[in-house]
């Protein structure tokens, strides 16, 4: 290489990190100068929260001049950034107050900025932009945009949909059951979850209006969120629902069944069904379940057990013996397992 080209090649390296090292400092000027920003956000939401939850007779809040205050921190139309992140501390904001101030909040969401950036989200093509701006709306207790949503209770999309579900139960509470029967496509199981949660956050009373209406449903989905809604509220005169499905024909509702029934402590008579179910039922998975809810619960009834040592499945036979015997029925276990030998064996039993 000649004197002329190391030159040019030092040159060049030279400048790459001149420019380098200049965007690394206005990188860290821009980042100084946006953080600066987000906190007199943070700061002056805070504030203005606080005053409105605690409102001064002497020097009352007004929403125009709230709507001033955003405006002066960067709250703007065209400012999507700072919109977001004022969006984000709404939200978390709502999350962490209940009561009286949790409805002055819903009031004062419904007339300040972001200028329906989480509506003008549920109207674009992409499903992540639908779900996020329904999630937002949701969680904010925008419900003045619940028809809209409503439109998307069975969208193809199952994060769309799961939104919009999730949000009728926000807006409406238990009356959001009364739709139950006319969803037409599945609600998972993460999704069933989310519904029982948001009822028992929100509206920890129970509307047996609209829980009945629910029973109405033939979607397996539907049947099975309303036994984790009975569970979840302990609604006793609401188990005979629970056992009734407790030999349905779809293992996974047998499943939900069985796994919700196990909240409830059961009358003798109600008990004496759930043995039947015991010898009725196919799965041996469930039998076993049904088998431990059935010992955690009731007296033991040595009958029954000794019925189920005539069983098909070995390992259930284990169970019943080792029930027998752990609570001071030995001789019958032996007695049962002595028949299996033939009179003229040889073995030597002692």
């Amino acid at each position: 290489m000649t004197e002329a080209g190391v030159l040019l090649f030092i040159k060049c390296v030279l400048a790459i990190l001149v420019f380098y090292w200049i965007s690394i400092a206005v990188t860290m000027i821009y980042r100084k100068n946006r953080m600066r920003a987000l906190e007199r956000i943070e700061y002056t939401f805070a504030d203005i929260v606080s005053r409105y939850l605690y409102n001064n007779v002497d020097d009352p809040l007004h929403i125009s001049e709230i709507n001033d205050r955003l405006k002066a921190v960067g709250i703007r139309k065209g400012n999507r950034n700072n919109v977001q992140y004022l969006i984000r501390l709404m939200i978390r904001t709502q999350r962490t107050i209940l009561g009286e101030n949790y409805l002055k909040l819903k009031k004062l969401y419904a007339q300040i900025p972001p200028y329906n950036a989480s509506f003008t989200k549920i109207s674009k093509w992409g499903w992540y932009s639908k779900a996020r701006g329904i999630r937002e709306i949701y969680e904010m207790n925008q419900s003045q945009h619940m028809n809209e949503i409503f439109k998307f209770q069975n969208h193809r999309n199952v994060f769309v949909r799961r939104e919009a579900q999730i949000a009728m139960v926000v807006f409406m509470g238990w009356e959001s059951l009364r739709f139950l029967p006319y969803l037409k496509r599945n609600i998972t199981l993460w999704q069933q979850i989310k519904i029982v949660e948001k009822l028992y956050d929100l509206y920890p009373k129970p509307e047996m209006k609209w829980l009945k209406r629910a029973y109405k449903t033939d979607k397996l989905f539907g049947k099975k969120l309303v036994m984790r809604i009975i569970r979840k509220f302990e609604l006793h005169t609401e188990i005979p629902f629970i056992m009734e499905h407790l030999e349905h024909t779809d293992y996974e509702v047998r499943e939900t069944a069985i796994y919700c029934i196990q909240t409830f402590a059961l009358s003798t008579e109600r008990m004496d069904y759930i043995k039947d179910v015991y010898e009725r039922v196919a799965d041996p998975v469930q039998q076993a379940q049904l088998l431990n809810y059935i010992y955690d619960n009731s007296d033991i009834d040595v009958d029954f057990y000794l019925r189920q040592l005539n069983g098909n499945n070995e390992e259930l036979k284990l169970n019943v013996a080792e029930i027998l015997w752990n609570n001071g029925y030995k001789e019958k276990v032996q007695e049962f397992y002595y028949q299996q030998y033939p009179e003229n064996s040889n073995l030597n039993v002692e």
